[in-house]
C-alpha cells in the first residue's frame, strides 16, 4: 500500500507539465477510479458546472472473446455518477482545455479508444524518476484513495457505492487494518430522543455521509425522491415542507440551517420557479452541495451543455446542443431537441417538447404535453 510520503511524490508528478495521461492518473488517485473506468472516461462525461462525473463504459474485452481479442468499449450495467471533490474539480478546471471536443477519451485526448499501457507507461516513468521502489500501477493508486476514505471516516457503504463495489466484505479484507472502531459514536443516539436540546443534528465530528435534504414535498419532491433513490448513491433521504399536514416532511423549511451537517447535499423542487431560486440560493448560502439530479432513464447528449442544479426526471431526452440553464426542471419523457436554450429555472412540463434551436426564456413553465414551435 502506498504511504503519503509516496502518495505526495506522485502527486509532484502528476501536478507538473499536465499532460492528458498525468489528468487520468489523477482521477485514479483522487477519486478512486479503475484503469478500465478511466480508460472509457470522455471530456463530455465530466460536468464541472454541476461538479459529478459520469462513468457509463468501461475498456475490456467482450464475455466469451477468444485471448488475444482486442479491448473495446464496453456499456457499465448501470452508469454511475460520481460528485466531484472540490480539489479535483479545481484541477480539471485548469486543464480541460488539453481536450479539443468532448469526445476526446481523457487518458489521450484522442477519439480513438486508448490502450492501457499509456497510463502505465507514465506511471513507470514516475516510479523511476522518484524511486518508488515496487512497481506502480493504476490499482495502486485507486488502492489510496480507498484507504484515505477510510482514514476520512467515510462509512463502508458510502466507500462502496462510490467506487463501484457491491460486496463490503471485499473492502474489509482488504483494507480491515485501516478502519477504526468508534464506539463514542453511540451519543449519535440523542438525536433520536426528540428533545429540543437536540435540534434534530449530529454532533460536529460525525463522520459526512450521502445524505440528501429535498426542499418541498408537495407533487415534485416526491417524483425527485424517485430520482435520487434510483442514482443509488445517497445514504438518507428527507423532506422539509411548511405545511404542517404533510407527512413526509421531518420539519418546516427554516429547519433547513440545523440540518446542514446532517444534510451536506440538498435539492429544490418547488414547481414555483421564483420560489426554487430563492430556496437553492438560500441553501447555497448555508453551504449546501446543490447537485445535478437525472435519472438513469434519462438520454443526455455527451455535446449538451447543462449547467448547475438541474433536475432531470425519468426518460427525459436532452438533444445534441442544447443548453440547460441553472435550476432548471425537466420532467418525465420531455424532449429537448438540438439546439434548444433552456433558461434558468424554467420548469418543462412531462412529455412537452422544445424544438430545433428553440429559446425558453428563464423561470418560464412550459405545460405538459405542449410544443415549443415558434
Amino acid at each position: 500500500m502506498l504511504t503519503e510520503q509516496q502518495c505526495s511524490l506522485i502527486e509532484a508528478g502528476l501536478t507538473e507539465e499536465v499532460e492528458p495521461r498525468k489528468i487520468a492518473a489523477y482521477l485514479c488517485l483522487h477519486m478512486g477510479l479503475m484503469l478500465s473506468e478511466v480508460a472509457a472516461l470522455r471530456r463530455a462525461d465530466i460536468d464541472l458546472s454541476g461538479s459529478r462525473i459520469v462513468l457509463h463504459s468501461y475498456v475490456g474485452k467482450p464475455e466469451g472473446s477468444e485471448p488475444n481479442a482486442s479491448v473495446e468499449l464496453l456499456p457499465l450495467e448501470e452508469p454511475r455518477i460520481l460528485p466531484i471533490p472540490p480539489h479535483v474539480r479545481r484541477f480539471l478546471a485548469q486543464y480541460m482545455g488539453l481536450y479539443p471536443s468532448g469526445n476526446c477519451f481523457i487518458l489521450s485526448g484522442k477519439t480513438a479508444v486508448p490502450a492501457f499501457y499509456l497510463m502505465q507507461n507514465l506511471l513507470t516513468s514516475i516510479n523511476l524518476k522518484y524511486k518508488l521502489g515496487s512497481p506502480l500501477s493504476a490499482s495502486d493508486l485507486r488502492n489510496a484513495f480507498i484507504r484515505r476514505c477510510i482514514q476520512a471516516g467515510m462509512d463502508l457503504y458510502s466507500l462502496c457505492a462510490y467506487i463501484g463495489i457491491k460486496q463490503p466484505n471485499v473492502i474489509v479484507k482488504r483494507f480491515g487494518q485501516y478502519f477504526t472502531p468508534r464506539l463514542d459514536q453511540v451519543e449519535l443516539l440523542e438525536n433520536y430522543i426528540g428533545d429540543s436540546s437536540s435540534d434534530h443534528d449530529f454532533r460536529q465530528d460525525s463522520p459526512k455521509q450521502m445524505n440528501l435534504l429535498i426542499l418541498g414535498a408537495g407533487s415534485q419532491g416526491p417524483v425527485v425522491r424517485e430520482i435520487a433513490e434510483a442514482i443509488g448513491i445517497f445514504d438518507e433521504i428527507a423532506f422539509l415542507d411548511d405545511n404542517p399536514n404533510n407527512q413526509l416532511a421531518i420539519g418546516p423549511l427554516r429547519e433547513a440551517e440545523k440540518l446542514k451537517k446532517r444534510f451536506p447535499m440538498a435539492v429544490v423542487s418547488f414547481g414555483d420557479s421564483r420560489l426554487r431560486e430563492h430556496w437553492m440560493n438560500t441553501c447555497e448560502s448555508l453551504g449546501y452541495i446543490l447537485p445535478t439530479l437525472i435519472h438513469p432513464s434519462a438520454t443526455i447528449s455527451p455535446a449538451a451543455a447543462m449547467e448547475r442544479s438541474v433536475v432531470v426526471e425519468a426518460r427525459c431526452i436532452v438533444s445534441a446542443g442544447a443548453v440547460i440553464g441553472r435550476g432548471a426542471l425537466l420532467s418525465g419523457a420531455s424532449v429537448i431537441e438540438v439546439g434548444a436554450h433552456i433558461g434558468k429555472f424554467v420548469h418543462i412540463g412531462s412529455s412537452a417538447i422544445v424544438s430545433k434551436n428553440m429559446e425558453v426564456p428563464d423561470y418560464l413553465r412550459v405545460a405538459s404535453g405542449v410544443v415549443v414551435r415558434d
